[in-house]
């Protein structure tokens, strides 16, 4: 599935794409390339999470849940790809932006890292989350590949995917939530990993960040 195909059959991300972009270049003041890219994602991340948390998190019913993940479960490696590349390609920009705060002492540069660490962080989670209901209603009758306790209240909707999604981001482990397909468990393994790698890149981007407020 083509891109620009993907991203109309999800209008909060590209709503979100379209205004941030519009706004971060006609961001006013004088500033670097890379820093006005920096602003540039923070503004698409802040303005798509809401959004995304609404639809995940409101009044969706299961069949609602189950209509829209099967609707995206063609293109949503795709997306996925794209928001793993520039969360860590925003990590690195970080470091850059933290050497400019510490020659010109500018406070701001410490806000911006530190809102691109926030926001790069929680965007992950989101996606994965809606791989994992993509993934998992759109094995027609194969296994569904997750196992929730209390499946009696009826099948899963996005608060649990979500939740899955961020204990596997925040521990890197599974928790109650039995895996139980080959696929899942391979999407599983590559969240953990990137886990692992952000989470200790945030740590260390934390300590950078100390560090320049102290000297």
């Amino acid at each position: 599935m083509k891109l620009w195909t993907q991203l109309r059959l999800r209008p909060r991300l590209l709503t979100a794409i379209l205004v941030g972009s519009a706004l971060a270049a006609a961001w006013p003041g004088m500033m670097s390339l890379q820093t006005r890219l920096l602003i540039g994602w923070n503004l698409v991340i802040w303005i798509y999470l809401p959004l995304a948390l609404w639809m995940m998190l409101g009044r969706a019913g299961s069949t609602d849940v189950q209509a829209n993940a099967r609707r995206l479960n063609e293109g949503v490696r795709v997306i996925l790809v794209l928001a793993v590349l520039g969360a860590l390609a925003s990590l690195a920009a970080i470091t850059l932006e933290l050497q400019a705060a510490r020659q010109q002492h500018d406070p701001r540069y410490v806000l911006l890292a530190l809102t691109t660490v926030a926001g790069s962080w929680l965007l992950l989670p989101v996606e994965f989350g809606i791989a994992y209901a993509s993934l998992y209603h759109g094995g027609g009758k194969a296994s569904h590949g997750l196992e929730f306790p209390g499946e009696e209240e009826g099948p899963p909707d996005y608060g649990d995917f979500l939740y899955f999604s961020i204990t596997v981001a925040a521990t890197s482990q599974t928790s109650d939530v039995c895996v139980s397909s080959r696929a899942m468990r391979r999407l599983v393994l590559v969240q953990a990993l990137l886990a692992f790698v952000f989470n200790t890149g945030v740590l260390a981007l934390s300590i950078n960040i100390l560090a320049g407020l102290i000297s």
